[in-house]
Formats: C-alpha cells, sequence, structure tokens
C-alpha cells in the first residue's frame, strides 16, 4: 500500500478514521513524538476494563504516564530486569527441559511446541505477578489458558461489527459475539479476583512484597482499586503470554528451514556453556551469534506487523497532512523491516546482519521489535531474556527435525490482532553432547 499511496495513507472504516504510518525514518521520527503517544477508545479496549479506561496498554495522558511509573515500580521491587527475574527464568528453562525430555520418552513422536510454550510463558509472568509457578499438568493451568486463546479469538481491536455497531449487544448479544466475549472475560476477571483474595488472607504488611499484587496492595492499603488491579494483571500477563508463545513458536518454525544455523549454534553453546551445564542469561553476551539468529528471526517473521494501536492526542501535522485529533495511528513496523534502504536483501534471512567485524552482537537502530518512544513494550527486558534462555535451552538439550512424514513448518501466520504462527510439529532428539 505505501509503494502506491505513500508513506502516510488514510483509511476510513465505518466512522472511525486511521492513518498508517510506513517507512523506517517516518515511523521511527513520528513514533517519538508524544502527540501520537494516545491509545483508542474503543468498545473492545473498554469492555476488558468493567467499561471503563483502567490499567496500562490501553489508556492515555497522565493517567498512563502514573500508571506506567507505579507499575514498572512495583515490578522492580522484587527484580523485575534484575538477577531475580534471571533467576525465574532459569528455573523455568530447567523445567521445560525436564519436561521435554519426559514428553520425548513417552510419547516417542513428534511434538507440537506452542502448547508447552504456552504454560512456560505465563509461568514465567505468574511468577511474578502472583509469586507461584504451575506444573504441566495443573488443570487450572490449562483452564485458564484455553480462556487466554479464546479471549484474543473473541477480541478485534481494529474491526468487527461490535467495534462500529456496540448497541447490538443489546440486539442480538448472542449472534454478535457479546455473550462470548463477556462470559470469557469473567472468567479471566474471576480467575485473578480469587489470586487477590488469596494474597489479601495470607500476606504480611510488615514484609517485602513477593510478587506484583502484593507490592500494588502494599502500596495502595485499604484503598486499593480491584479493577485497576485486575486489569493491571491482565495487561501484563495476556499481552506478555500471548506475544512471547507465539515468537517462540514461530522461531522454531524458522529454525527448522535453516538447520545449518542450528546445528553452528549447538556448537557455540557447547563451547561456552559445556556439555554438562545449562545455558543462563549471564551466557548471553558470550552467544553473540544466537542473539543475532533471534533478532534476524524477528526482523522476518514480523508478528506484530502494525503493533498496538496509537491514537493522536490533538490536531497535528505529518508529511504535509493534516491528522485530526482522535484519530487511530498504525505504525507499519513490516515495512521498516522490510526497508531496502536500511537493508541489504531484506528478504532473505541474513543473522550475520546483526553482527559487528568482531562477530559481536550489533543493535541496529532500523529494528525495533518492542516498539519506540514512550510506548515502548514495558516487558521489553523479560521478553528478550525469555527468548534467549528457552531457545538456547531446547537447542543446547535436543536436536530438532520436521518429522520426516511432513514438510516444513509454514512460514506465513495466521492474521489477526498479532500474527500467529500455523501450528506445526516438530521431533525432539536428545542430544549426546559429549560427543
Amino acid at each position: 500500500m505505501s509503494k502506491k499511496y505513500g508513506p502516510v495513507v488514510g483509511i476510513k472504516l465505518g466512522r472511525q478514521k486511521f492513518v498508517v504510518i510506513s517507512g523506517s525514518e517516518l515511523v521511527k521520527k513520528t513514533a517519538m513524538r508524544d502527540e501520537f503517544n494516545g491509545r483508542p477508545d474503543g468498545f473492545f479496549f473498554r469492555v476488558r476494563a468493567f467499561g471503563k479506561r483502567k490499567g496500562v496498554l490501553f489508556i492515555d495522558g497522565p493517567a498512563w504516564a502514573q500508571t506506567r511509573k507505579s507499575t514498572m515500580k512495583h515490578l522492580r521491587s522484587f527484580g523485575f530486569g534484575q538477577k531475580t527475574m534471571e533467576n525465574y527464568l532459569e528455573v523455568e528453562a530447567e523445567a521445560l527441559v525436564t519436561h521435554l525430555q519426559r514428553e520425548v520418552e513417552r510419547l516417542q513422536k513428534p511434538l507440537r511446541l506452542q502448547e508447552i510454550f504456552d504454560v512456560t510463558v505465563l509461568n514465567t509472568l505468574w511468577m511474578m505477578i502472583a509469586g507461584y509457578r504451575f506444573t504441566y499438568d495443573d488443570s487450572r493451568l490449562n483452564h485458564i489458558l484455553s480462556v487466554v486463546h479464546e479471549a484474543f479469538r473473541s477480541s478485534d481491536t481494529l474491526g468487527g461489527i461490535l467495534s462500529h455497531l456496540p448497541f447490538l449487544r443489546f440486539v442480538i448479544p448472542n449472534y454478535s459475539g457479546y455473550n462470548r466475549l463477556m462470559e470469557t472475560h469473567d472468567k479471566l476477571w474471576g480467575f485473578i479476583r480469587n489470586e487477590i483474595d488469596e494474597h489479601l488472607k495470607t500476606m504480611r504488611r510488615d514484609q517485602p512484597p513477593k510478587d506484583f499484587i502484593e507490592a500494588f496492595l502494599l502500596e495502595s492499603g485499604n484503598s486499593y482499586d480491584r479493577e485497576e488491579l485486575i486489569v493491571l494483571c491482565l495487561d501484563l500477563f495476556m499481552a506478555g503470554s500471548k506475544t512471547t508463545t507465539d515468537s517462540l513458536t514461530a522461531i522454531f518454525a524458522l529454525a527448522l528451514h535453516h538447520p545449518e544455523w542450528i546445528k553452528s549454534l549447538q556448537n557455540d553453546l557447547q563451547d561456552i556453556v559445556g556439555p554438562d551445564a545449562q545455558p543462563s542469561c549471564e551466557h548471553a553476551s558470550q552467544l553473540p551469534r544466537i542473539e543475532a539468529f533471534l533478532a534476524e528471526a524477528h526482523r522476518v517473521l514480523v508478528l506484530t506487523p502494525l503493533g498496538v494501536p496509537h491514537r493522536t492526542m490533538d490536531k497535528v501535522s505529518l508529511e504535509g497532512y493534516n491528522i485530526p485529533k482522535g484519530t487511530v495511528v498504525l505504525f507499519n513496523y513490516h515495512s521498516t523491516n522490510v526497508d531496502e534502504t536500511c537493508w541489504e536483501e531484506p528478504l532473505k534471512f541474513k543473522p550475520d546482519r546483526f553482527l559487528d567485524e568482531n562477530g559481536q552482537f550489533k543493535r541496529r537502530s532500523e529494528f525495533s521489535p518492542f516498539g519506540l518512544g514512550k510506548r515502548r513494550c514495558l516487558g521489553e527486558l523479560l521478553a528478550r531474556a525469555s527468548l534467549f534462555i528457552f531457545f538456547s535451552s531446547i537447542i543446547h538439550n535436543f536436536d530438532i527435525e520436521t518429522p520426516e512424514d511432513q514438510g516444513l513448518p509454514i512460514l506465513d501466520g495466521i492474521d489477526g490482532f498479532t500474527v500467529s504462527p500455523r501450528p506445526y510439529l516438530i521431533k525432539l532428539t536428545p542430544r549426546c553432547k559429549r560427543e
């Protein structure tokens, strides 16, 4: 679209105006401007927040700035972005490898990694939110995962009949999808509400907080806003679990297309980590080619091609166009990842483009998988560390192959609010690392 109409394209869906911004330089310049830091205030953004503007993902203005600041403070109070977070990840990585070893031995057949990553990633987030992890066969976790998936399927933040005709929820609540949407959110709210109640019963106010829920409750005291805490928890674990699970699943699908790279990365792990040890977050700086592989995989796969929708906070001017206040703005990150002015042969998978002349990992300003500006993903540190430790742990302990009776995974994903990887099976073989 941008090649035909230019880097700034206006679209109208129903009564809502949209602007799509493309091109590496323009996306970067625009995303850094405060006037573009708003969030749309539509039906689906409010329905998950009890009909209000709550949480941290889908609010804006001074309320967003204050909520983001306090949320990051609560997260840091128990180790977010610090060694404590890395310890959580390493414990979960060890549990993941153990579970995979058992499943490979028990089933004697290829596995569907996405279902396993669901548990791994949500466990990591839940340790930080609620202070404990689930076992892989816990019925509560499997239930809430099914509800989370249903929430993503039933929500459509950019279009859909209820986005443009929300009154239909009163006329045809079943056929419009409203009843199913509310049933799903009732289950999610109830799950988190029960967790808050348990914390209120057991936490000690004279002790430092053990998790995000305790940190919020201790700071708020008896005047805490239960709805605000519920929506914050939803923001943290729904956004984080979906994107990281999809990223891991898609990265392993891509890895099956490049076995020569995986073999080479396994050799790096053998040299740096050793055959009898497991990768840790501290190994990342010593394994630049793994970092480069993950960065290039993110660039090629583009699982969030339009990011999270923004909204203009005032009437603004951009590239000679006047954009009204309240316009939904979509940043075309797909265009930045294939911009020929930034990337040589952008359609080819070339991890070496993220290595400098000394073979060290090189961050590139043209590449922004976690967004830009003040709206940059607040879970970026956790996501980066999660991808490194889980990817490294699996290829260090297993050889990966496409099952003999199946072709390579299809890399074109399923379009939605994010691009979801298509289901596939993978054959895991425990490695004899001493050979």
